[in-house]
């Protein structure tokens, strides 16, 4: 039958990175890098040693490669944003405590040191160590000596077969520790518990990125708030005045707008993130079935107090973001309403000057045409006057001055016919003009 393309694919996803059964005492050991979605030189590394020890290469869509090795397995897991190198040594018989090279990387025989050479600087290495039982006269002291940490994090989980001991810190050679007592767990079960606890502590520190993201642009986005607030108050007394100018602040606020967004645009992926792994991270949580170990601070309650602080402040300066951003939109909408309302002010004025001038001008028209109907009247008489010499108008009884004091009102009231006759033609075609322009093309004749 005809499968959909990406069929096969996501099936294969929920066993892209299984994890097999971890039997006996022994020691996973992850190397985390940031790759950003480039992690050529890291896999071209990786892809020499494997070659070197006779096995098949690794390609950049292969998201899981575990190869058996010279008494351990070797690793490969490439992520969205990160890629880890991982050993996993076990089978080891260990009845009590955990095996006597534990946390010593001078001791063991995995390729650390080729591990620590790779072309990439580690965002995180993380030394798991899973004994026998737990020894007798456990105390917190003990494990922090153990562990090299300045708090040590505890619990016995799944029903009180076993115990978790998290240092959440860095030690000498450059690795967080945990340990695990194992007491009856089988191999199975103990192969995921131990995948769940290192992804635990490899979303803890992952999820902490955001943080760094927040104190980096922090400071920037609180002089952004300040600017912000200022403006608003600067818009309201201008807009509480009559003729308020605003458009000085349109530049300042353009410039805040801009920088928020440079800062939204660096931060918003980092913040989704962290929500993201912060949701894993709680998950992994629940799923370790933790209970209370006297005598020990818990897992919950030392990530609660010291994580909780760090992901809330993530939340709040999203939320920050947001505010900003809609203050800024308001901000920006009070003020195109005021330049709005000034351009309207202006074109009132500009409106009552040019009635103004309009009136100036129909005055002077008005006057201009009284003095082109005397005008025109003056040459006509005189024209009527040399029309009126050759005729015999002595014999008629008339004399010539009385003829021409005779047309002047004649000749005035027709001058003054044909200039209301030329003004009204040229009203006609204004009329017309304003009906055609309303009239649609269809309308039109």
């Amino acid at each position: 039958m005809e499968e959909f393309a990406l069929r096969r694919t996501l099936s294969d996803e929920l066993h892209a990175r299984a994890f097999h059964d971890f039997d006996g005492a022994g020691r996973f050991i992850r190397f985390v890098y940031l790759t950003d979605g480039n992690s050529a030189d890291i896999l071209g590394y990786v892809n020499a040693f494997l070659d070197a020890n006779g096995k098949d290469a690794i390609t950049d869509r292969q998201k899981f490669l575990r190869l058996e090795m010279d008494g351990y397995a070797l690793r490969v897991e490439q992520h969205t944003e990160f890629l880890s190198v991982s050993f996993v040594e076990k089978g080891h018989g260990k009845t009590a405590g955990l095996l006597g090279d534990a946390f010593d990387p001078d001791l063991t025989h995995l390729p650390l040191a080729w591990a620590r050479s790779i072309p990439a600087p580690v965002f995180h290495a993380i030394w798991l160590e899973i004994g026998g039982k737990a020894p007798r006269g456990n105390t917190p002291e003990k494990m922090q000596a153990m562990m090299q940490s300045r708090g040590i994090a505890s619990n016995i989980f799944s029903g009180g077969d076993a115990q978790l001991h998290f240092a959440f810190d860095i030690d000498d050679a450059g690795f967080s520790r945990i340990a695990v007592f194992n007491e009856k767990i089988a191999p199975n079960r103990m192969g995921r518990i131990v995948q769940r606890i290192v992804e635990l502590e490899t979303y803890r520190m992952l999820a902490l990125l955001g943080f760094a993201a927040v104190r980096e642009h922090g400071a920037r986005l609180g002089g952004i708030e300040r600017t912000v607030g200022g403006l608003t108050s600067d818009l309201a007394a201008q807009i509480r005045q009559s003729h308020g100018q605003v458009q000085q602040l349109l530049s300042v606020l353009s410039s805040q707008a801009a920088d928020l967004e440079e800062i939204y645009s660096r931060t918003s992926y980092r913040l989704a993130a962290t929500k993201a792994y912060e949701a894993i991270l709680n998950d992994r949580i629940s799923g370790l079935q933790l209970s209370r170990l006297e005598g020990f601070q818990g897992i919950r309650g030392f990530l609660g107090r010291r994580m909780t602080p760090a992901l809330d402040s993530c939340r709040a300066f999203a939320e920050r973001l947001s505010r900003l951003s809609e203050r800024i939109t308001r901000a920006g909408d009070l003020l195109q309403t005021q330049t709005e309302m000034i351009i309207q002010r202006q074109n009132r004025d500009l409106l009552r000057s040019m009635n103004a001038r309009a009136r100036q001008q129909l005055r002077l028209q008005q006057t201009v045409e009284r003095l082109s109907i005397a005008a025109v009247t003056y040459y006509g008489v005189g024209l009527v006057g040399y029309l009126g010499k050759p005729l015999p108008l002595a014999s008629w009884g008339l004399d010539i001055n009385l003829f021409k004091a005779a047309a002047v009102p004649v000749i005035a009231f027709l001058v003054w016919l044909a200039i209301r006759e030329v003004k009204a033609g040229i009203n006609r075609d204004e009329d017309e003009g304003s009906v055609d322009a309303a009239a649609g093309p269809e309308e039109r004749p």
